[in-house]
């Protein structure tokens, strides 16, 4: 069910992955904007930052996962 190392070696080429800090950026926002709506009381607000939030969180294992899974088959070779 997982990608092998051989395809997370090659996706780790991706822009995607190589660029995680603005999935880490875009994580901060929408957890800032969840928390502000949460104390004003929005709450539509709060669950849609929320849901943001736990899609780029996602995103953002998914490209950590890949590069430590490409590393392994990098000190194989």
């Amino acid at each position: 069910m997982f990608p092998s190392a051989k395809t997370c070696a090659r996706w780790k080429e991706r822009k995607f992955v190589r660029q995680p800090h603005r999935m880490v950026i875009g994580l901060l926002v929408c957890f800032v904007a969840a928390i502000c709506a949460a104390f004003s009381g929005e709450m539509e607000a709060t669950k849609l930052f929320g849901i943001l939030t736990l899609i780029f969180l996602f995103f953002y294992a998914l490209a950590n996962y890949i590069v430590w899974k490409a590393s392994q088959i990098e000190m194989d070779c």
